[in-house]
């Protein structure tokens, strides 16, 4: 009786090269939809939607690639979803008005394409070659954009209007007020300054990191310093705050000497750069000490005492997840006080959990001792330096109605998953 052969193993689906093409093209300017089709279908939210369906197959189906097992990130975020989709549901049983109905169903197929990348990262990255091409896309992604903005900053051209790709049509661009103390702001790929910067200070981590354990040195060398760069232009208090913080947490990583010498070298080169472009470190700085008596600033203060109120209307539920819309509701700039009114304090306690433990899994991971390889450990420490980036930003603008910090966000919490797993960590 002749037997018959094995059956030939399928072969494996690249989950990193599908989330690699998701991150370039969601560095692309998000105003580039797809043509012929309606709506703002850009092609990253195409891919990213892609993500989430191959996940889903793969979970209930088996197969493509991923062997999803118990992961707290994964929990995490999962928790976060049902608590939001219940804050929802009471505000629509509650009430919410007709006219907020169609954004709110757009930022929730936003929200579930952005979720599709995290789970994507989480599950189908178990090589750390695999971290290394999904951080240089990122890095890449977010400096071609801090390129952009340096010639936008030195020929005032917004580089964006003349961008065109078969298949894409451009929408409106909007105005956005560029304007700091006699200079025009920078914003390269992004909506706004802001966004920029944010998304240059969360890559810096993981520029650093191909730095030591990448192909190239020099060429990540060059990107961190373009990325710092993109953050300068902007004149953003917002990628000011989070470079400091990665400089801050880079102290464990590299020893208190070679962090001092750095230090030392980095205030020799902004002292230089400043003797070079005074006007600029000039406005720097007044958008640093001048902090208190800037209005952008004393502005967000004074939107306390408003989400108190909504708050206090309806705690639990919230007018309904992303149903705000400003004017006519006044401009909070801060997602957590933006949650509170959208989705009550159940919505700001699972977004805090959303950032905050997935960034201490992977804090946990870099510290810890064991037989965990350098590379893994690094690479911990570049995810959580920059998740904890995007939860200090996350204070500073409304940084889930910006699609590709949005999508950064949720990229960073999957990796998160994804270095904890590789680790050995509870699966």
């Amino acid at each position: 009786m002749r037997v018959a052969a094995p059956a030939a193993p399928a072969r494996r689906l690249p989950p990193h090269r599908v989330l690699v093409a998701a991150v370039l093209l969601f560095a692309l300017p998000q105003n580039l939809v797809i043509a012929g089709v309606g709506g703002s279908l850009t092609p990253g939210r195409l891919l990213g939607a892609l993500c989430l369906l191959w996940w889903l197959v793969a979970r209930f189906g088996g197969g493509l690639g991923l062997r999803p097992a118990p992961n707290l990130v994964r929990a995490t975020l999962f928790g976060a979803l049902l608590v939001f989709a219940a804050a929802n549901a009471l505000a629509l049983f509650l009430g919410v008005p007709d006219d907020r109905l169609g954004s709110a169903d757009r930022s929730t197929l936003l929200f579930a394409v952005c979720t599709g990348l995290a789970l994507l990262a989480c599950d189908g990255l178990d090589r750390p070659g695999m971290l290394r091409a999904v951080f240089g896309a990122v890095v890449l992604g977010a400096t071609a954009s801090a390129c952009t903005a340096g010639v936008q900053f030195a020929t005032k051209i917004d580089l964006r209007s003349y961008l065109s790709f078969p298949g894409l049509s451009a929408q409106g661009l909007g105005t956005v007020d560029l304007a700091r103390g006699g200079l025009e702001r920078a914003l390269g790929f992004a909506n706004h300054p802001i966004e920029l910067a944010a998304v240059c200070a969360a890559a810096v981590p993981l520029a650093l990191h191909l730095i030591r354990h990448g192909r190239h040195p020099l060429l990540w060398w060059a990107c961190a310093a373009v990325l710092s760069g993109g953050i300068v232009v902007s004149i953003s208090r917002t990628g000011l705050l989070g470079l400091a913080l990665v400089l801050l947490l880079s102290l464990p990583r590299i020893g208190g000497l070679r962090w001092g010498t750095g230090v030392l070298l980095l205030g020799v080169a902004v002292s230089l750069a400043a003797t070079a472009v005074p006007r600029l470190y000039e406005v720097l700085a007044n958008t640093i000490l001048g902090a208190r008596t800037d209005n952008s600033l004393t502005g967000r203060l004074d939107d306390y005492g408003y989400v108190a109120d909504k708050l206090a209307a309806a705690p639990l539920s919230g007018q309904g997840f992303g149903t705000y819309t400003a004017p006519p509701q006044p401009y909070l700039d801060n997602q957590y006080l933006l949650t509170a009114v959208e989705s009550g304090l159940p919505g700001v306690l699972a977004l805090a959990a959303l950032l905050v433990l997935p960034a201490f899994l992977a804090w946990r991971t870099f510290r810890r001792p064991g037989s965990i390889p350098a590379e893994l450990r690094d690479a911990a420490w570049a995810v959580a330096t920059g998740l904890l980036v995007c939860t200090v930003c996350f204070a500073t603008f409304d940084a889930l109605s910006f699609p590709q910090f949005q999508a950064l966000t949720f990229l960073m919490i999957g990796l998160a998953g994804a270095v904890v797993t590789q680790a050995g960590g509870r699966r």
